[in-house]
């Protein structure tokens, strides 16, 4: 009899660690994180050169046609400060992203750097006090950090 008993308890013991774990996968899946449904990403330009700016434009173009409703900054410090000059070759192509709603941003320690006002950038372009800061901060609330050229 003593037998049965301890194989009978072994079995119950068994079946409740069974249905414990099953529970908690349970939990586990209603808890796993939802897809993501609204992308945000950041191009970070440092190029002053103008094939950089065209791959990145570029780049930029092809994302909203994969992903319209994408959420897109690109943040430009250091020597890429120049691709949103006014006087850049590719201003008209900058406004027309703007236009899609791509913001573009400018790093204030590389406007002071290189004596730029907002004046002298492509119009619809606002600053940040630092690029790598905006870089920094954009990655902690989850955007998609995508380093702009080559």
């Amino acid at each position: 009899m003593p037998f049965r008993t301890t194989l009978s308890s072994t079995v119950l013991a068994l079946c409740l660690l069974g249905a414990s774990a099953a529970a908690g996968a349970g939990r586990a899946s209603a808890q796993a994180p939802a897809p993501v449904t609204h992308h945000r990403v950041l191009f970070a330009l440092t190029s002053p050169e103008e094939a950089d700016w065209n791959l990145t434009l570029g780049n930029i173009r092809n994302l909203l046609k994969a992903m319209p409703d994408a959420e897109i900054e690109v943040v430009s410090y250091g020597p890429g400060i120049m691709m949103i000059a006014k006087t850049t070759p590719v201003a008209a192509e900058i406004q027309k992203l703007q236009e899609q709603h791509v913001k573009f941003v400018a790093c204030e320690n590389a406007m002071r750097a290189h004596k730029f006002t907002l004046a002298d950038l492509v119009e619809g372009v606002t600053s940040v006090p630092a690029g790598i800061a905006e870089v920094v901060t954009k990655e902690e609330q989850g955007w998609t950090y995508i380093k702009a050229g080559r």
